[in-house]
């Protein structure tokens, strides 16, 4: 996977798979959804909670509902999906990852991130130092164990790539790649200017 950086400036809009910048595997649009203040204002006006994954992790303001939209924008990327999740996530100032570096396993094969604020950092793409690898398989043990605490330890591995935050920019991607927000720390202290995004995890049917 090449190292690439988008910014505000390197960004393509919205037109077709081949308008996007990045890597195949991590592909990156801003304009993203048709109608990104509609998304956004349903999100201001959800019910978040922290809500425990299947992992027995509790994830801080999490609203699971269908985002207006999103699955239409994804559909126009990848053809058909089949959609296991999706909804909005906020967080603030001073909050940090429930794991700062990790991947998606067991949500489909790829997910999808919609900013829908302005801050700062965005998502960002790892290597791990000690394996040189930039993804976990399901059921791959192995890795898992060599891996060990170095979820947690930036100096552990090498950023491969970061997509800058911006309004109605969406980062779309293989979900076993090891990825975190970038900044760990969010931002903010409400929902009018706290970190929120859209999120999605699906599979294409042509993956199927």
């Amino acid at each position: 996977m090449t190292t690439f950086c988008v910014t505000s400036e390197t960004a393509k809009p919205f037109a077709t798979k081949a308008a996007f910048a990045g890597d195949a595997e991590i592909l990156v649009a801003d304009d993203f959804l048709v109608d990104p203040n509609l998304a956004r204002e349903d999100a201001l006006g959800a019910e978040f909670i922290d809500w425990q994954g299947h992992d027995g992790q509790v994830y801080k303001r999490v609203c699971l509902k269908p985002v207006p939209g999103l699955q239409q924008a994804i559909e126009r990327v990848y053809g058909a999906i089949e959609m296991f999740a999706q909804g909005y996530r906020l967080n603030f100032a001073g909050e940090l990852p429930n794991q700062s570096i990790h991947s998606d396993l067991g949500w489909g094969t790829h997910a999808a991130v919609v900013y829908l604020c302005d801050g700062p950092g965005g998502t960002a793409f790892w290597r791990h130092g000690a394996t040189n690898t930039d993804r976990i398989k399901v059921g791959d043990h192995e890795l898992f164990e060599s891996i060990g605490a170095d979820w947690e330890l930036e100096g552990a591995w090498q950023q491969i790539g970061v997509a800058e935050l911006a309004f109605n920019r969406a980062v779309l991607y293989d979900n076993s790649l090891f990825h975190s927000r970038y900044p760990f720390e969010a931002f903010g202290s409400s929902a009018q200017d706290g970190r929120l995004v859209a999120v999605a995890f699906f599979t294409p049917e042509a993956c199927q």
